[in-house]
């Protein structure tokens, strides 16, 4: 098992290592130690990339190389990293060998966690599709009918859900774009009052109600444009917390059964 992680690990390294990108820059610091402040870099990238939003510029784990944080919407941030002369730009990730951790990756997923306030959390919980499981422990989970990720993640939560250790609330979030055939399932699954299991089975029936329909829209609207949701699956917590991701079982688990 840990030779297929360090192959995978190998792998990894070396699609991030052709992903290096580098643009010479004008001097802006000649020290070794410090970083170039947001205000430089940006004056330097305006040619290139008008109007960047830098937040932050800070020491990264590497000596000498610089973390930048720059925003790049209103829910999303993003990282690139700059030597502390100002003279070259890296774009890619940070792999922590010994320990086989992606720092980049870390890093984004802690700055651009979401969570939800309590009135959001009190508008999505009106519009949950389908409810699994009797447990306390409650999860949202955004599903998009035809979504292969989604479909790992269903059979986690299947797995917990049967274990008693879970309650799956679902809203349907078809992506036409991406399934032409997922609008029509989720329509029929709440036409025809299906449950879990139907979805994970790809229920679809030829049964497109005028209150299936009218639900779908709403869910597209409120997911999208509300509460910017960017993907499926999605996983909401009852802290708020909202991931987009295949959440192992041991991270779900995790959220109700806090470490002191």
């Amino acid at each position: 098992m840990k030779k297929v992680k360090i192959f995978s690990f190998k792998i990894l390294f070396i699609l991030c290592l052709s992903l290096l990108i580098f643009i010479s820059c004008k001097s802006v610091r000649s020290s070794s130690t410090n970083c170039p402040k947001p205000s430089e870099i940006k004056k330097i990238l305006d040619p290139i990339q008008p109007g960047i939003n830098i937040e932050s510029v800070e020491e990264s784990p590497i000596p000498g190389l610089c973390e930048v944080i720059v925003k790049l919407s209103d829910i999303q941030k993003g990282i690139f990293y700059i030597d502390s002369t100002g003279n070259y730009i890296v774009s890619g990730s940070i792999l922590d060998i010994k320990n086989f951790k992606n720092l980049t990756h870390e890093k984004l997923q802690a700055i651009n966690k979401r969570v939800l306030s309590k009135d959001d959390l009190s508008k999505l919980d009106k519009m949950v599709d389908i409810v699994y499981g009797k447990s306390s422990n409650v999860v949202y989970f955004i599903t998009d009918p035809d979504c292969p990720h989604c479909k790992k993640a269903e059979n986690i939560l299947d797995k917990l859900v049967k274990e008693g250790k879970l309650t799956v609330k679902v809203i349907l979030l078809p992506i036409e774009v991406l399934h032409p055939d997922a609008k029509a399932k989720a329509i029929s699954l709440i036409c025809d009052k299906k449950g879990f299991k139907e979805l994970m089975k790809g229920y679809k029936s030829s049964n497109q109600c005028k209150i299936g329909k009218k639900k779908i829209e709403d869910n597209i609207n409120f997911l999208i444009n509300e509460l910017k949701v960017t993907g499926t699956p999605t996983f909401v917590f009852p802290d708020g917390e909202m991931k987009t991701d295949v959440l192992s079982e041991a991270y779900i688990i995790s959220k109700f059964n806090p470490k002191n």
